[in-house]
């Protein structure tokens, strides 16, 4: 093959790789990144940017749910137990305690 050749096929390669480091950056945008990775891939990345920068940042709503939590065994339990359903079998009487779990 020739020089040129090799090169032509060295700037695809880059090309593609550029395209998919920017695409991981649609994590946190709403475009997502296997949409992001489409459209630079075939509309370059400055149409990529444009689409990146107008879609909005993915919002998670946090908020906590009431858990029991044995400090012995460190089993969370959704339910209020008097004691810890493991521990008994074991023949330890271990009070559950209350703690609040984020969820997403």
């Amino acid at each position: 093959m020739e020089e040129k050749h090799y090169f032509l096929i060295c700037a695809i390669i880059l090309y593609v790789v550029v395209v998919y480091l920017f695409s991981r950056l649609g994590k946190s945008r709403e475009i997502g990144p296997r949409r992001l990775f489409w459209l630079s891939l075939f509309l370059t990345p400055i149409i990529g940017i444009a689409f990146y920068l107008s879609s909005q940042e993915l919002k998670m709503i946090h908020y906590t749910e009431r858990k029991f939590k044995c400090e012995r065994c460190g089993y969370v339990f959704s339910e209020d137990y008097p004691n810890c359903p493991f521990c008994e079998k074991e023949g330890v009487n271990q009070e559950l305690k209350p703690v609040d779990q984020i969820m997403t």
